[in-house]
C-alpha cells in the first residue's frame, strides 16, 4: 500500500481503493460487486470488454469499473465530492485515449486537477 496524505477541504484524505478479480472467480468478483450500486446489472456485462462509472451518493464515492472478459477492476475512488470526482471524470476522458487505467493514473488526475494527493490502496 502507497500512502499520500493531504485531506480535502472536509478533512477527509482521499483513496483510490483497486479490487480485482477473474471472472472464473465466483466470490472475488461478488466481494468486488458488493458495494457497486446496481451490482446486479453489472454482472453480466463484464464477460466483454466494458468499462462503466458509478458514483454512490449515499456514501460520496465514484466507483470506476473495467473489465476484459477476463478480468475486472474496479476502483474506488473517496472523499471527493459529486464535484469534484465528476471534474475527473471529463479530465479522464479527455486523456484516455493516450492511457492506461490504473490507480496511479486516478492520481495523478486527482493530483493534476483539485491539488489533492491521494492515498492508495489495494484490497
Amino acid at each position: 500500500m502507497r500512502i499520500f496524505g493531504r485531506p480535502t477541504k472536509h478533512g477527509e484524505k482521499v483513496q483510490i481503493i483497486r479490487t480485482e478479480a477473474l471472472l472464473t472467480d465466483a466470490d472475488a468478483i461478488a466481494h468486488l460487486l458488493e458495494p457497486l450500486p446496481e451490482s446486479g446489472e453489472l454482472r453480466p456485462r463484464l464477460d466483454k470488454v466494458f468499462f462503466v462509472r458509478a458514483w454512490h451518493e449515499e456514501t460520496s464515492r465514484d466507483y470506476w469499473v473495467s473489465s476484459d472478459g477476463e478480468r475486472v477492476r474496479c476502483f474506488t475512488i473517496a472523499g471527493l465530492t459529486l464535484r469534484q470526482a465528476a471534474a475527473i471524470r471529463v479530465r479522464w476522458d479527455a486523456v484516455s485515449s493516450d492511457r492506461h487505467l490504473d490507480e496511479h493514473v486516478l492520481s495523478l488526475l486527482i493530483s493534476s486537477e483539485h491539488g489533492i494527493r491521494a492515498q492508495l490502496v489495494v484490497d
